[in-house]
């Protein structure tokens, strides 16, 4: 069986003397050091401007030299080409998520990253023309302040989620629910504790979120019946008011 090790060497030997691929980098788990048995590849790869859609397909057919693909999505954008494929031959938890881009398409502001980020760092592989740089990341309180205000708002207008559970209609109430208090909830928690990341909504919130708030936003998610929805709307008004101090301190 393939180990993720010896698929990241393959790959970088076979890009990195092409005169068009500028820079490869691992994200992800690797990026921010917390690879385990479980984790994805996700690989990045700067190249020339008239290659972003065709060296994917290339690295996709020299995969092919060490592995049958049994399962392959692609997404192909103007700024952005990526194939998310599985090998038979690893782990089934080892998919491999391939970008390609292009500094000549989307600039470099999208390679220059926040030191210590918590989410987003790259493991650099090589860097022929210092494609990837580095920042310290500035709170911008406005931002804060608007983003927090849209979502407590959201929260109030929790009438969208009493029409439906007084019409006992559960499939609605469940996706108003989710969309006007849940998810607002977490992203004003993502405000106090991750603010540069404030729209990831439930994306790694297990590790980015001290371990007792999010045991106070599972509970939110943890419905059955249109009687928990409306049991958990009170209980939301008291997260909304405590989480509001908070962010204000």
């Amino acid at each position: 069986m393939l180990s993720r090790n010896e698929i990241i060497q393959f790959l970088k030997e076979f890009s990195e003397n092409k005169p068009y691929v500028n820079a490869m980098w691992l994200e992800g788990a690797d990026g921010v050091n917390s690879v385990d048995a479980y984790s994805d590849i996700d690989f990045w790869f700067d190249v020339d401007k008239e290659h972003q859609e065709t060296f994917l397909y290339e690295c996709i057919e020299e995969l092919k030299k060490i592995g049958t693909i049994d399962s392959r999505v692609d997404d192909i954008r103007t700024d952005i080409a990526q194939s998310n494929i599985h090998l038979s031959n690893t782990s089934e938890y080892l998919t491999l998520d391939i970008c390609t881009q292009s500094h000549e398409i989307r600039g470099y502001d999208v390679t220059c990253y926040v030191r210590d980020d918590i989410a987003e760092l790259p493991f650099i592989l090589f860097d022929k023309i210092n494609i990837i740089s580095f920042k310290d990341f500035q709170i911008d309180l406005e931002e804060i302040k608007y983003v927090f205000e849209q979502n407590k708002n959201r929260i109030l207008q929790s009438s969208r989620v009493k029409k439906y559970i007084k019409r006992n209609q559960y499939l609605e109430a469940y996706a108003k629910y989710i969309e006007n208090v849940a998810n607002p909830l977490v992203t004003i928690a993502r405000l106090i504790y991750t603010p540069r990341h404030y729209d990831y909504v439930l994306c790694h919130i297990s590790t980015h979120l001290p371990k007792e708030v999010v045991t106070e936003l599972e509970s939110l998610y943890k419905v059955t019946s249109l009687k928990d929805i409306e049991n958990n709307l009170e209980r939301a008004m008291l997260l909304l008011e405590k989480y509001e101090k908070k962010l204000n301190q």
